[in-house]
């Protein structure tokens, strides 16, 4: 059971780390609650193109359990990977932060094009 094996799994580009930050948000705000894909798609707002292969790759990692009956995930509650869970939405945020504050000064001294 391990986040960074699932992140391993999948790219490492800044639009598929956005809909990895905002399923991983969204199955923890949803702790035991069985969702299919198209709900973690429409809710999200990710295209389920793009939400498949990560909540795929969550399973795979065990992060998320997988009910092939009804064709839905749930995450549970881990304190283990809890912390990897905090520690990656922590990382995301510094590098959003961190981007927007780069755009920001060059605007600052170029101005805005």
């Amino acid at each position: 059971m391990s986040l960074a094996r699932a992140l391993s799994r999948l790219p490492s580009d800044r639009a598929t780390e956005a809909v990895i930050k905002d399923i991983v948000t969204f199955l923890v705000h949803h702790t035991d609650e069985w969702l299919t894909l198209e709900e973690v798609s429409r809710r999200t707002g990710s295209l389920m193109a793009e939400s498949r292969p990560v909540l795929e790759a969550l399973h795979a990692a065990y992060v998320v359990d997988f009910d092939e009956p009804i064709s839905a995930y749930r995450y549970r509650y881990d304190i283990g990977l809890s912390i990897e869970i905090d520690t990656f939405l922590h990382r995301t945020h510094k590098v959003e932060n961190h981007v927007q504050t780069n755009v920001a000064r060059f605007r600052d001294r170029y101005g805005a094009q």
